[in-house]
């Protein structure tokens, strides 16, 4: 059985590791997928140790894939999609058509989309390839050998079409790709196999969708949902996509949700900036720096558009942050925190206007998920520039939205709203968000 309780209880958190992308010595930055692999199976074994479990469900960050050969195996690490070939996407973008693109597909248009890694992707390597599995995809193969794609995942690559839920045979045809190289998309909650005698579905692979089903308010045209951590996605819950050239000028994603619909959303670069600046200082906590942040004044600092390209992935962020922001040399950390959460703050508020704009209501209420929920300072910000209220929500968003899918695959509940209602009156809220 699935226990929102103990999802939301930081306590059974069996297993954590970080990990990061590391260039290899053929240059290209790609993640140290053995080492992620190695873990996965050491948490889920750790978790097998309490007792027998009812199911498990993989996801994880979108738009990076892995590539197999003809015998299922991974022919090279995955790329990560901060490495320096998305350079090349404006001219992706162009050759295939902007409006085209998003007449397709109703994704934001982002260097990090799928569609422009595949177009640099190494061409020998293409041409080994008999299989693409987005990761959390990549995942589920390794744990049961299991081939298949996911809705929410899948939706992310701007390869999909967004009026059919299938593969884009005209963008792929322009990649020169083969179509059977992507494979059949399937919905969440989707059994997929056994891993150790335990259940294997699909969730939500991608990690903002299944945080975006750990809302446990109302989410009307008045509502939208601030999924927040490295990136920062503010949606609103549609029943059809928004492809108008409206929302293309605005540069929203039509995102898949998880039982239909979209997420019309847009990302926002977020607590990345924060991250980056912590490892460059030595990992100072977090709170010192919100306490430094709270009472430093960023007066004399430029505002800083949190997705300027110099902040995908710079050598150094503090220096890149001063650079942009006009700040010297010697300003205090707390000064560039703030200037850092400013940013993030207005990209969130400018997002919320468009969608006002495009819902066709004023936007009243915020709910604030992830691990930002607990930033009051983030919180409070938000609310000044966008003229919402902010109702925190779920630290562990994406993992508690992952379990209430795996519930409603095993029958623990009729439909999400159900399974919505049970996290509202659960402790999964509440200790999720105690400091």
């Amino acid at each position: 059985m699935v226990d929102l309780d103990r999802v939301g209880d930081p306590a059974r958190i069996v297993h954590r590791r970080q990990h990061v992308a590391r260039l290899g010595t053929d240059g290209v930055l790609r993640w140290q997928w053995a080492d992620i692999l190695a873990e996965v199976e050491r948490g889920l074994d750790l978790a097998l140790r309490d007792g027998p479990l009812a199911s498990i469900g993989v996801d994880t960050w979108g738009v990076d894939y892995g590539l197999l050969d003809q015998h299922g195996r991974l022919i090279a690490p995955p790329v990560s999609h901060r490495d320096e070939r998305i350079q090349t996407w404006q001219a992706t973008a162009d050759r295939l058509g902007r409006d085209r693109l998003y007449a397709i597909t109703g994704i934001q248009l982002m260097p990090i989309n799928t569609v422009f890694q595949l177009a640099a992707h190494d061409r020998q390597e293409l041409d080994r390839a008999s299989t693409l599995l987005m990761l959390p995809e990549l995942v589920v193969h390794h744990l049961t050998g299991h081939v298949t794609g996911e809705r929410t995942s899948a939706g992310t690559t701007a390869l999909v079409d967004v009026s059919t839920g299938t593969w884009s045979t005209e963008l792929v045809t322009e990649l020169e790709l083969p179509y059977d190289l992507f494979p059949e998309i399937v919905p969440p909650g989707t059994a997929v196999g056994m891993y150790r005698d335990t259940p294997v579905h699909l969730v939500a692979g991608h990690d903002t969708a299944s945080a975006f089903l750990a809302v446990s308010g109302p989410t009307g045209p008045s509502t939208v949902t601030i999924s927040a951590g490295t990136w920062v996605l503010v949606g609103a819950e549609l029943a059809a996509p928004d492809t108008s050239a409206e929302a293309a000028a605005a540069n929203l994603s039509n995102e898949p949700a998880a039982f239909g619909g979209v997420r019309l959303l847009r990302n926002v670069t977020g607590l990345w900036l924060i991250e980056q600046c912590r490892a460059s200082w030595g990992d100072p906590p977090i709170t010192e720096l919100l306490d430094q942040a709270s009472t430093a004044s960023a007066q004399d600092a430029q505002p800083i558009d949190p997705n300027h390209p110099t902040l995908i992935a710079p050598p150094d962020m503090p220096a890149a942050i001063r650079a942009l922001a006009g700040l010297p040399d010697d300003a205090p950390r707390g000064g560039i925190v703030r200037v850092a959460l400013a940013a993030i703050s207005a990209g969130a508020a400018d997002v919320i206007e468009v969608l006002s704009r495009r819902v066709g209501a004023a936007i009243t209420d915020a709910h604030l998920i992830g691990g930002g929920a607990r930033n009051t300072l983030l919180a409070q910000m938000i609310e000044a520039d966008a003229g919402v209220r902010i109702h925190p929500g779920a630290t562990e968003a994406t993992a508690v939205g992952n379990a209430m899918v795996q519930g409603l695959a095993l029958g623990l509940w009729k439909d999400i709203d159900a399974a919505r209602f049970e996290l509202a009156r659960s402790s999964a809220i509440k200790d999720a968000t105690t400091p």
